[in-house]
């Protein structure tokens, strides 16, 4: 197995034909240089000879070896890299043997093939070509020492250059350790990527709306199979990117007369289509160019939403506009009831609860259509610790006894009247109804930490179990047969009017329903 397993056969491959071009240039510098210096230094070399015919060797296998890795790049292509290295190290020993020992210039390039063997051979296969190397430069000196019955003066050079052969080959398997890291890391990442675009391709393959992306030279870069449908494109170009002039005439033809601006929204038709597009431009700002975006819907079919939406719209309000006004209408209808056989100042006390209670009918309507029609509310400043009682006397005076209000410090906020009663009347009133038959009272807990004020409306119930949590605050949601579901939904509206939130918190013993908003500082 090569020791840079990571990298791919065609980078080996390219890797180990360098170096081939790198072995012929030192081959035949080698021998220019013996020719040119011969007469100056033929007296430094103990065996000329054999110098001379290693050279020659040298040169004529190396060409011959780049020959083969060029016209036979896929056969044992390790095998001729063993073979390349194993040649580099023979005929450099035999060089050293020539010249009668270690000499800097044959040492360097000893130290590049053990370096390049990390590179090209396996972990085995590069110890080898070190430990022959070392066999080269270490054994061949002694054996030449005692053929020339000389000193043994150059073994220490022999011996240091070997040390310096296993630094090498540690540092190049350190160096190959790390590349292999790198490249792990890279098909990783590469890997990732291409998942990530397989599913941005599925996703755009799946999907009702067109998309349709554009350089600035207007040819088409991004596009999806909604897009090509809408605009009346023939399905075989769906995957063939092409100038939009060509797939698309009219919508170039458009683009070439109108300057459409970040945001902007059109109708286009075309007779490629029996579609009515409405189409939305979007920017894309790349590093090295700008896109056009364009998102594209079926005109007729998002009409026919917005429609729906309106008339899904206009019957949630006027659920809850029946909702809100069912509680006065029944205190209208019970005192009316009451007022031919009562007395005349029961009849007068009945009359002002008819007014009232209109009256609140009125505000309900009106707050009501002020929320549908996004009206601004009308925020005024409440002081929690005087509302509160005066809330529970005037609106739920038939159940204040089970009422217990707590403001250890006075509350000031900001918020819409009507509208704070309202949501508070309902939450009492869900408290009241959910409440248990142990606990005489539920609690109304008003209090301030740092720039916010809270109100806690707590009964002491089963509570809500986990299954519905999630649809709470979710329109005609309920868990009472004669409920219409439009209270909390109601309640979280007016309280995100007022920049409000209505938030519900399990506790252990009970149920607790909390208003969160901003509070005034009181000077």
């Amino acid at each position: 197995m090569n020791a840079l397993s990571a990298v791919s056969s065609n980078t080996l491959y390219r890797l180990g034909l360098w170096y081939g071009v790198y072995r012929l240039i030192i081959s035949f510098s080698l021998l220019l240089i013996f020719f040119l210096t011969f007469n100056q230094l033929k007296d430094n070399y103990s065996h000329i000879d054999v110098y001379f015919f290693t050279l020659l060797v040298y040169a004529f296998l190396g060409t011959l070896q780049l020959l083969m890795l060029r016209l036979f790049p896929t056969v044992a292509l390790p095998r001729q890299l063993l073979l390349i290295s194993l040649i580099d190290v023979t005929c450099f020993g035999a060089l050293t043997f020539a010249i009668g020992g270690p000499n800097l210039h044959i040492g360097l390039l000893f130290v590049i093939t053990i370096f390049v063997t990390n590179l090209l051979l396996s972990r085995r296969q590069a110890l080898s070509i070190t430990l022959a190397s070392t066999i080269a430069v270490l054994y061949l000196q002694l054996f030449g020492s005692w053929l020339s019955a000389s000193d043994l003066s150059n073994i220490g050079n022999s011996i240091l250059l070997a040390f310096l052969f296993f630094v090498v080959y540690l540092t190049g398997q350190f160096a190959v350790q790390r590349f292999r890291l790198l490249e792990n890391i890279s098909i990783s990442q590469s890997l990732e990527l291409l998942q990530l675009q397989n599913i941005n391709r599925y996703i755009l393959e799946q999907i009702d709306m067109g998309y349709l992306a554009i350089d600035e030279e207007m040819n088409v870069v991004l596009s999806n199979p909604a897009a090509y449908n809408l605009l009346g494109i023939p399905t075989l170009l769906v995957f063939r990117p092409a100038p939009l002039q060509e797939i698309q005439p009219d919508l170039y033809q458009y683009l070439l007369q109108n300057v459409v601006n970040q945001g902007e929204r059109f109708i286009f038709e075309t007779m490629q289509s029996r579609y009515g597009i409405h189409i939305r431009v979007q920017k894309l700002e790349l590093p090295q160019q700008t896109l056009t975006l364009f998102i594209m819907q079926d005109a007729q079919k998002l009409n026919q939403q917005v429609q729906q939406l309106k008339l899904a719209a206009l019957g949630q309000l006027s659920a809850s506009i029946a909702h809100e006004i069912r509680n006065p209408l029944a205190s209208i209808v019970q005192a009316n009831a009451l007022f031919i056989d009562a007395e005349p100042e029961q009849q007068h006390m009945l009359t002002g609860m008819i007014q009232k209670q209109a009256k609140r009918i009125d505000h309900i309507i009106q707050s009501t259509l002020n929320m549908a029609r996004n009206q601004a509310t009308v925020p005024t400043d409440i002081a929690l610790e005087k509302f509160l009682p005066q809330l529970i006397v005037e609106d739920l005076n038939e159940s204040h006894q089970k009422i217990h209000v707590e403001i250890p410090n006075p509350v000031l906020i900001s918020f819409d009247e009507a509208q704070f009663r309202q949501v508070l009347i309902n939450l009492i009133r869900n408290a009241l109804r959910h409440n248990s038959p142990e606990h005489p009272q539920i609690h109304v807990y008003a209090y301030q930490q740092e720039d916010y004020a809270y109100i806690d409306v707590i009964d002491f119930g089963e509570g809500i179990s986990a299954d519905k949590v999630h649809n709470l605050f979710n329109p005609f949601f309920t868990t009472q047969i004669d409920g219409t579901g439009l209270g909390l939904y109601l309640s979280r509206s007016f309280c995100e009017a007022n920049q409000a939130k209505l938030s519900y918190i399990k506790l252990q013993d009970g149920t607790c329903f909390r208003v969160e908003c901003p509070a005034i500082q009181i000077q």
